[in-house]
């Protein structure tokens, strides 16, 4: 069997990708899409090779609890020994999305989400201190807890040192990622890496900075509080993340090849800078959301450019091929009869992104407009068509004499599946503010 890595490159858009990552060799699919605007309900789909409804993982249900197998489940059903590295609070064992790997592992700045460590950002949280004063005081309440005091302490300084600017927080998804490849033999291996250093709050290391903005806030609050930023700024702070995370990237790809037989390098979706007056990714199917780059790298497969429609979807069909595994999947395989026609889902905005915008009646009377499932279609020839607030808007030629009723149609065959939200700790939360999800 061979062994395959799976890299999601989080929030990194198709525009930028070509401008950032033109080292990157291998087949470049130039029409992929993803099947929705969010990373749970994308890493859902990749996971389990269904849409992010028929899992019933989509606005207010990021929790992967559904029956259906995942592809680490499939995989190891099989004797595939598999692996686990995400920087995303998100895809983590707090909203299952763990499931088959037979180790999961995070970055330091998520040690304190698994209890490994003293939990920092609660304590922070419920202090009367700031600053050093705070930090003594954690350090005092340590030594009270069971929690291991070298680890803890050192994790603390780190989290202390980043709130005074003299320690990137953001800085070791992808270095952590690259050491954990040093020990690994990875003989009939599948692995999972996610990496954000593309991902708001846009704050890569100071010798990348060419923007004077230092660090973005929660985009939906942006938007809806309808805040003055410029978007040629905002975007010329996320191109400079994007710039740290090539550099990254490339290193890291570098171990990939030397280890892995294939390598399949994607974004689970894109950016907006106030595009109709949305910032972020927290609503919509724009081009600039769903339109994402996808390259398989490896093996026997030629550097060139393929302009069939595909998807997300057809990773997971793709992996489970190399492997030799048989399960159900709505994807093709991407090396053998790549293109087709797929769906995109929106289903609105999340409740907790809601509450962030506290009594601003206005800011809530704006978000109202959010509230709706919206969904698109991306067909060959270069097709996309989707819906937004104000209607529907397509682009390119289809194969489908009416994309509109080709769309229903394909809608109607969806099983939707009623999620539930989990319940999370203090300490994930509080991550997920510092990403701008809460």
């Amino acid at each position: 069997m061979p062994s395959v890595a799976l890299v999601v490159l989080d929030t990194l858009r198709k525009d930028a990708f070509d401008a950032h990552f033109d080292w990157l060799p291998g087949l470049r699919f130039e029409n992929a899409y993803s099947p929705s605007h969010r990373t749970p309900p994308v890493h859902a789909a990749l996971f389990c090779g269904q849409y992010p409804s028929e899992l019933g993982v989509y606005t207010n249900s990021d929790s992967l609890d559904c029956g259906t197998p995942t592809i680490a489940e499939n995989l190891s059903e099989h004797g595939v020994h598999t692996a686990g590295f995400s920087a995303n609070p998100y895809i983590t064992r707090h909203f299952g999305f763990e499931r088959g790997f037979d180790e999961f592992h995070t970055p330091w700045q998520l040690e304190s989400l698994e209890a490994t460590v003293f939990d920092w950002q609660s304590f922070a949280g419920e202090s009367s201190h700031d600053g050093l004063s705070m930090y003594l005081e954690g350090i005092a309440e340590l030594t009270r807890s069971d929690k291991p005091f070298g680890r803890s302490l050192a994790y603390g300084a780190k989290l202390f040192l980043a709130q005074k600017g003299l320690f990137n927080f953001g800085d070791d998804g992808a270095r952590e990622a690259t050491e954990l490849l040093e020990s690994r033999s990875p003989d009939d291996e599948f692995l999972f890496v996610n990496l954000m250093e593309a991902h708001e709050p846009y704050n890569p290391p100071r010798s990348y900075r060419t923007s004077s903005l230092s660090g973005f806030p929660t985009t939906v609050e942006v938007a809806m509080h309808q805040y003055d930023f410029d978007p040629e700024e905002v975007r010329s702070a996320y191109d400079d993340s994007v710039r740290y995370l090539s550099d990254q990237y490339r290193e890291l790809f570098s171990r990939l090849v030397e280890k892995y037989d294939y390598v399949i390098t994607c974004a689970d979706h894109g950016e907006l800078f106030d595009k109709d007056g949305l910032w972020g990714h927290f609503f919509g199917l724009y081009p600039e959301l769903t339109h994402v780059p996808l390259v398989v790298s490896g093996d026997g497969v030629s550097d060139e450019r393929v302009g069939d429609v595909v998807s997300l979807l057809d990773v997971h069909r793709t992996v489970l091929d190399l492997f030799d595994v048989e399960a159900e999947s709505r994807g093709r395989n991407l090396l053998e009869n790549p293109g087709d026609t797929y769906l995109t889902e929106c289903h609105g905005i999340a409740q907790k992104r809601l509450d962030n915008l506290g009594h601003d009646e206005d800011a809530l009377a704006r978000a109202k407009q959010y509230d709706r499932t919206l969904t698109g279609m991306a067909s060959p020839v270069d097709y996309y068509g989707y819906e937004t607030v104000d209607g529907y808007e397509s682009s390119g030629e289809s194969v489908h004499d009416d994309p509109r009723s080709t769309q229903d149609e394909l809608l109607s065959e969806l099983n939707v599946r009623e999620g539930d939200e989990v319940d999370v700790s203090g300490s994930v939360q509080n991550r997920l503010e510092d990403l701008g999800y809460m």
